[in-house]
């Protein structure tokens, strides 16, 4: 909660601050960030995992993560990209990865992407009330590394 004395030294310094910053992107009042996951994958050691065991697609990965990846000339850097993501959301769950295979990052045409959570990480999110609509993930990558950052953003709880 923001006390006046804040809010005016905010406006004062911030002007804009009340304002949308850019068009969907606006200050949003009862809303609480219970978690937050950052990753940093190095897309060499990807590479390197990917070519010594080519199994590992299927193990780490889903059918249309694989598909996605597979599509583009660097595939290593986005399979560095959604290790990372995965990583970055069982972080900001406060859980750990407890499933391989349990997050899978989904990307629908000219949209960001999303998350789909199952099995024990699905299990775990219910249990500590986190739905996938809370789950909010941005991913970048470079030639040399993979960055993920997962925010659980919800409704504040009243109690």
């Amino acid at each position: 909660m923001m006390t006046a004395s804040v809010a005016v030294s905010i406006a004062i310094l911030y002007p804009f601050y009340q304002r949308p910053i850019c068009r969907n992107i606006h200050f949003v009042e009862g809303f609480v960030v219970p978690g937050i996951g950052v990753d940093v994958v190095d897309v060499d050691r990807m590479q390197f995992a990917l070519e010594r065991t080519p199994k590992i697609r299927q193990r780490l990965f889903t059918e249309a993560e694989i598909a996605y990846c597979e599509k583009y000339r660097f595939a290593e850097r986005h399979y560095a990209g959604r290790w990372a993501a995965k990583e970055a959301v069982t972080k900001a769950l406060g859980c750990g990865l407890i499933q391989w295979n349990g997050v899978e990052v989904v990307r629908l045409p000219r949209s960001a992407p999303t998350v789909r959570i199952s099995g024990k990480i699905k299990k775990f999110a219910d249990a500590v009330g986190v739905r996938k609509e809370d789950l909010y993930i941005s991913i970048t990558h470079s030639e040399l590394s993979a960055v993920a950052v997962c925010v659980v953003r919800r409704e504040q709880i009243s109690g």
